[in-house]
């Protein structure tokens, strides 16, 4: 992923009670609240429910309004407070997602696969990935070896697309790497997955791994392409009817070059093509808190909560909707929709969805190596993408 403007942001912790209540409730059903007494008798908890409701009403008894203001606001506060917990409550009985680790559930994904495909990519010997650099030919050849291995098709006469950009007044080469998988029969209906391969390179003698940003996309692609193959081999008849182009794109770290100058590329060489789906996977193995997956790109979608129950009905991975707002002095501020390759797509009205991870502590820095990354993690994500990639064309309609 990118580099984005960092801003200083200020943000105030949560009440301790919504802390709380989000806890305990998050995989509750609630039957209703009594705002006018602040009643939880109504709440469906079990045997949480003598627990719950002592701890409210002793936050509900510490609750101090000042004493000039306590007459002519009294009603006002009980009410306001009543509505808040209200809210709090409904929001987070709307949610049954747990968010932990312990509930993966993995069904198809090899994690030693992925880690094996981490590993390599984020090892010395491909010295950080840069753009036109050593270490991104090799890149480059390990990922075109592994398309061919798997019996993909090259997108033209060989699985290396080069591509030009100007930066800087100066005019820049790079290679993206594309493979295809056609459909039984012929036909315009396309579906994209991308992974960018480069990174940051060497800064003197230090090598940015770039294990999670973005060796991991690359993994989850590599497998999800690995497992259509098989399907397509066994059970065909199971899967869209559709044509499939799996990209590790380049110079996504300078400007998202590689995927501008792919999207350009389609326009071109298939002008008649119907564009049903671009996911897009950056940096998919590092979870924070919630121990969670976010993906952006939902609103796309006028049936996306039809399906969204499907991408992790199998394996229960925690998928969250927006990224989490930054709180603290030096968390960056980053804007999304121009944080990775789904934005060129999304400028050219090409439907997509964003696999990603908040940034971390290891984000462009040295540290982000293999050891860091969840790998367990990183084959639920995987599972998911692969999910949206064979939906009913019927959900991705708008």
């Amino acid at each position: 992923m990118r580099d984005r403007t960092q801003l200083p942001v200020t943000r105030r912790m949560l009440p301790t009670l919504y802390q709380s209540l989000c806890l305990i409730l998050s995989r509750r059903n609630l039957s209703g609240i009594n705002l006018s007494g602040i009643s939880l008798s109504s709440i469906n908890l079990g045997p949480l429910t003598l627990f719950l409701h002592t701890r409210l009403s002793q936050r509900i008894a510490n609750f101090k309004i000042p004493r000039p203001i306590k007459h002519q606001s009294q009603r006002f506060g009980i009410f306001a407070l009543a509505c808040f917990m209200a809210l709090t409550l409904s929001g987070c009985a709307n949610s049954l997602e747990t968010c932990a680790r312990t509930e993966l559930k993995l069904t198809w994904a090899e994690p030693a696969e992925l880690q094996a495909t981490v590993t390599i990519l984020s090892s010395d010997e491909f010295e950080g990935r840069k753009t036109q650099t050593l270490g991104a030919a090799k890149s480059r050849d390990y990922i075109k070896q592994q398309f061919q291995e798997l019996g993909l098709q090259p997108w033209g006469a060989d699985f290396i697309v080069p591509f030009e950009y100007q930066t800087f007044f100066t005019q820049e080469t790079g290679a993206n790497v594309v493979a295809t998988a056609m459909a039984t029969e012929p036909t315009n209906r396309w579906r994209i997955i991308v992974a960018h391969y480069d990174h940051l390179g060497m800064s003197g003698s230090k090598i940015y791994h770039g294990a999670d940003d973005n060796a991991s996309g690359v993994a989850a692609m590599l497998a999800i392409a690995k497992h259509w193959q098989q399907q397509f081999a066994l059970q065909p008849n199971t899967l869209p009817k559709v044509n499939l182009m799996f990209v590790a794109t380049d110079a996504e770290e300078p400007g998202l070059y590689g995927s501008i100058a792919l999207v350009e590329q389609l326009k071109t060489r298939l002008p008649e093509a119907t564009f049903e789906l671009m996911i897009n996977l950056d940096m998919v193995s590092h979870p924070g808190r919630p121990y969670g997956i976010y993906l952006e790109g939902s609103r796309n979608f006028t049936q996306f909560n039809q399906f969204k129950s499907l991408l992790n009905q199998q394996n229960r991975l925690c998928i969250k909707l927006t990224h989490p707002k930054p709180v603290g002095r030096s968390i960056q501020s980053t804007d999304w929709l121009r944080a990775s390759d789904h934005y060129p797509f999304h400028k050219a009205n090409i439907p997509w969805l964003y696999f990603g991870v908040p940034t971390h502590p290891q984000y462009h820095t040295p540290e982000d190596t293999v050891a860091t990354i969840d790998i367990t993690f990183l084959a639920a994500v995987t599972e998911s993408a692969f999910e949206l990639l064979q939906l009913n064309a019927e959900y991705l309609k708008n």
